[in-house]
């Protein structure tokens, strides 16, 4: 009797599985970023906020897309800010976000106000959390 129960749930997390595959294959992603979204990890697929970043930094492990506004940049030190970019386009200043997280890229650093999508990964710098990027693209 526990056998068959067994049975049952583990078809039922395939054929689960099977579908939410099927489901997202149709929108032709990468085989990762479905695994991402179907065991809802957060992973590169995933396009994060800097207010949700600044909540919980230890809930991102390894590599994922922060989309934010340039509040401020230091060529000197190839370092720029970034805050919430939902804040920024509502309140139409760069003082008015909660959260400012610093970015370390070796590439162009973008201008004030820009809107970017970063790729990178959470590192604890010297003077606390800051984003190292491996990519900085400019949205609007």
């Amino acid at each position: 009797m526990k056998s068959g129960i067994i049975a049952v749930v583990l078809a039922g997390i395939v054929v689960i599985g099977g579908i939410t595959y099927a489901f997202q294959r149709t929108e032709d992603r990468p085989v990762d970023e479905v695994v991402a979204v179907a065991t809802k990890t957060r992973g590169a697929s995933e396009v994060v906020n800097v207010d949700d970043l600044a909540k919980k930094p230890e809930d991102f492990k390894g590599e994922f897309v922060l989309h934010g506004a340039v509040a401020g940049v230091s060529k000197t030190d190839g370092v720029f800010a970034v805050v919430d970019s939902r804040e920024f386009e509502s309140c139409g200043v760069l003082t008015c976000a909660l959260n400012t997280i610093p970015v370390r890229f070796d590439g162009e650093l973008p201008e004030a106000k820009t809107i970017v999508e970063i790729t990178g990964r959470v590192m604890r710098g010297e003077n606390g959390l800051i984003i190292n990027a491996e990519s900085v693209k400019a949205i609007k």
